[in-house]
């Protein structure tokens, strides 16, 4: 990965003036270095990092925030270095949670805070690590991004679930991320297989990318210019044009789910375990927790208490779990499964002229009252290769299941820092370099076996059509 090396975020606030603000909190006449760095290795967006570094530092005048900015595959590697020093917390914000792996290897300490107002779990996923080695800090949820002035324009039925987009209407006025491209792709596929069940969500599916426009990126500007009036996509975005450019709407659908969790840790090795831990319980606070929603990328607070102060227009995804919307729940499905959903739906998709073409076909015969004279070729566009158990196969599941990356080995291929070196300075990931899912070798006789039944299926499908002369 490429990786370039920037001034430090801290000299940049500095330099625009946060730390002559920082001047006039309580607290500020303490010398410098009496002013303890609590330093947090972390891959938040500045805004965020902005908000909490200020309410951070009046809430606990003795410290100053200190950040290093790294991906987590590059904080991992930063870690395993044995001669590299540790930053005191690790703020993640999300998918995967890195937290865990490096737990398990024994890099990261409890937390030791109180856990009065944090809920265990969120439906079935947990909040709390194993061991209070790490807990969840915000949440992720699935929604659409959509613009309604074009929606009513275009005169389109209300986006209020799935089966809405899977509809005639949304032909060519839908966008959706590749799931080979985007990482969060392949869990929106499980959000609709959870929810209304393999066959019926695979089929609702299957209808959705014929109306669909696939694209690697770009979804954003595809909504606000009502290009495609409805994007499928996590709330971080939504949620942030909702706040800064009207008519742009999130939806949370009546099928929808959390998707993921950013989590928040202790390192082994800080510094400045006092200090890292009053960072933790900050981030966990009701303070800090309302200030999620309010950041440009706003996400969703991990306390059920934070909710009514936020305003009735703020989703709470607790009160949608208790009624029962949301029937999705994120479990560990095993290494692999992602790869596996994906390639799945690259198998659909991999002629989306055609698909988009027979899903066509359908629609207007029935529309034109021929429900019953299409139905089979309805059927075969719907079907999948495999059955929802699929993954129970041990020999799918091998083939797929990535190999673990030997960090250390890395590590220690990678040039090491000085012994006496502090933490890296800001680091971020180059724009353009590769965020897709990559087939295992082993599973590719798989994936091609899956693509020759969606083949059989499509072309079976308009046979079909075309001896009902539709």
């Amino acid at each position: 990965m490429t990786i370039s090396r920037l001034p430090s975020r801290r000299g940049f606030l500095e330099g625009c003036g946060v730390g002559a603000a920082a001047a006039l909190l309580p607290g500020a006449g303490l010398a410098a270095a009496e002013r303890r760095p609590v330093i947090v290795m972390t891959n938040h967006n500045d805004d965020t990092l902005s908000l909490f570094e200020k309410g951070f530092e009046k809430a606990y005048p003795q410290y100053r925030m200190q950040i290093v900015w790294l991906m987590p595959p590059d904080a991992m590697r930063h870690l395993r270095h044995a001669s590299a020093q540790s930053p005191d917390v690790w703020w993640q914000a999300a998918p995967h949670n890195h937290l865990a792996d490096m737990a398990k290897d024994g890099f990261m300490q409890p937390l030791g805070l109180s856990t009065e107002g944090l809920p265990a779990a969120i439906g079935a996923l947990p909040l709390e690590g194993e061991g209070d080695l790490f807990h969840a800090s915000q949440l992720t949820a699935f929604g659409f991004f959509v613009n309604s002035k074009a929606i009513k324009a275009q005169n389109l039925p209300w986006p209020e679930d799935w089966t809405v987009l899977a509809g005639s209407a949304y032909a060519g006025k839908l966008a959706m991320s590749a799931p080979w491209t985007v990482r969060f792709g392949s869990q929106l596929l499980s959000v609709a297989t959870r929810s209304f069940g393999w066959e019926k969500g695979w089929a609702l599916l299957s209808a959705i990318a014929g109306n669909a426009v696939l694209m690697p990126k770009g979804l954003r500007d595809e909504v606000i210019s009502g290009r495609q009036p409805v994007a499928l996509h996590i709330d971080t975005v939504p949620n942030a044009e909702q706040r800064f450019r009207q008519p742009m709407e999130r939806v949370y659908p009546r099928h929808g789910g959390i998707v993921n969790a950013g989590y928040i840790g202790l390192l082994k090795k800080a510094a400045n375990v006092e200090g890292a831990r009053a960072f933790a319980a900050y981030v966990l606070s009701a303070e800090g927790q309302a200030l999620l929603p309010k950041t440009d990328l706003p996400r969703l607070p991990i306390r059920p208490d934070v909710y009514a102060a936020l305003g009735k227009e703020q989703f709470d995804p607790f009160a949608a779990q208790a009624a029962g919307q949301f029937v999705y729940q994120p479990t560990d499905e095993g290494a692999g499964r992602s790869t596996a959903m994906a390639a799945l739906f690259n198998g659909l998709v991999q002629d989306k002229a055609l698909l988009s073409g027979l899903w066509g076909r359908v629609h207007a015969a029935e529309t034109a009252g021929r429900v019953a004279e299409v139905a089979a070729a309805r059927r075969a566009l719907e079907e999948a290769p495999v059955a929802a158990d699929f993954w129970k196969d041990e020999a799918i599941a091998a083939a797929f299941r990535p190999r673990r990356r030997a960090e250390n080995a890395a590590a220690e291929a990678s040039p090491a820092p000085p012994a006496n070196a502090g933490p890296p300075e800001q680091a971020q990931v180059i724009p353009g370099q590769p965020n897709g899912l990559a087939i295992p070798e082993p599973a590719k006789p798989y994936v091609e076996k899956w693509r020759a039944a969606y083949r059989d299926n499509q072309a079976r499908a308009s046979r079909l059509l075309d001896e009902a002369r539709a």
